[in-house]
């Protein structure tokens, strides 16, 4: 359930003067170098806003067992600097923005991508979950609940704010509050709390998550937090290459290509290159893309008179597929087939 977490916490990533109305409002004042510190069952994560962009958000989550943290010495800007020394786990996400969904996964600790599963793509629905705030008298309070005859004049109950190790006295928050779906999943018809500065209105992080509900409760506290951290770690989001599957369909009117290909390639060109001579040359054909039942399964359809327009008789050609736009991305096919038109 830990990503399920992870997904609750980085929907709610700015706090905009105006109340949103959903969680998807909340991205316009995230800016890269944000981030927060939180502690979970005897771990310390570090979650930070590497980069944004009209079309994606980038995430990078760093986690360290607590025991190896002295929390009085640490800076953690500098510790990411110093590639986080005793960490575990060092997490890329890559989210797009228009769809809302969580698009790619990287762990940096194992060097290669991580499946995205069930729990992951929860992040598209809490985007749409209306958001509302938590009236003062709704709030949690400090100290005994007053007999109901009696008024409740107790002080509202705030968590602690720390900004690079500063602790902030007297902090004050705003609540904002959705609810789970019945769906079926542990959290369904769970209340969600999340508290955020008043004193930090871009801030984009909320330093407190509480879910409740009859049958399940889990609370998420931030210890620090800051702006302007610097990841060492160079380049842009890794990327998977497509890759095509099986060999060509052949149909009455068209060949059909099929691939895998992550939903970050919006585009791909098909090309074939004439491995008769020596020259090897490549030629692009024209070709429809079309989406698959499955999970980043595509299809490019060529016509068969396409073929017969560009292609030369006995001549041994392979498949290459390139994604539009994309630099130093090549997709060669094994296959080499003889075209012989009928």
């Amino acid at each position: 359930m830990r990503k399920v977490f992870f997904f609750i916490f980085l929907t709610c990533v700015s706090l905009s003067a105006a109340l949103p109305s959903n969680l998807k409002e909340k991205f316009s004042s995230a800016q890269a170098g944000d981030f927060i510190v939180t502690a979970q069952e005897g771990h310390y994560s570090l979650l930070s806003v590497r980069s944004i962009t009209a079309d994606t958000l980038l995430l990078e989550e760093i986690t360290i067992p607590s025991s190896q943290v002295d929390l009085k010495k640490v800076l953690w800007d500098r510790w990411v600097l110093d590639r986080a020394p005793g960490h575990t786990a060092w997490t890329l996400y890559e989210i797009d923005r228009k769809s809302d969904l969580l698009i790619e996964c990287f762990s940096v600790t194992k060097n290669g991508w991580l499946c995205l599963g069930d729990s992951e793509q929860l992040f598209a629905r809490l985007m749409t979950l209306p958001l509302s705030r938590v009236a003062t008298s709704n709030r949690k309070k400090i100290g005994m609940k007053p007999p109901s005859n009696e008024p409740d004049t107790r002080a509202l109950w705030n968590p602690s704010l720390t900004m690079h190790g500063k602790k902030r006295e007297q902090a004050e928050f705003t609540v904002m509050t959705t609810k789970w779906p019945d769906d079926g999943s542990p959290l369904a018809l769970c209340s969600i709390d999340l508290y955020f500065a008043n004193s930090l209105p871009e801030f984009p992080f909320p330093f407190w998550l509480e879910i409740k509900s009859s049958h399940y409760a889990f609370k998420l506290r931030a210890i620090d937090a800051g702006k302007g951290l610097i990841s060492p770690l160079k380049g842009a989001m890794p990327h998977r290459i497509p890759t095509l599957v099986g060999l060509v369909k052949r149909g009455d009117n068209s060949w059909t290509l099929k691939l895998k290909a992550p939903s970050y390639y919006k585009q791909l060109q098909l090309f074939v290159v004439d491995t008769t001579g020596t020259s090897s040359a490549t030629l692009p054909l024209p070709s429809t893309l079309i989406k698959g039942k499955e999970s980043e399964e595509v299809f490019l359809e060529v016509a068969l008179k396409d073929l017969k327009q560009h292609l030369e008789p006995n001549h041994r050609y392979r498949w290459v597929v390139i994604p539009e736009g994309i630099r130093d991305v090549y997709v060669e096919s094994e296959e080499v087939f003889t075209w012989n038109p009928a």
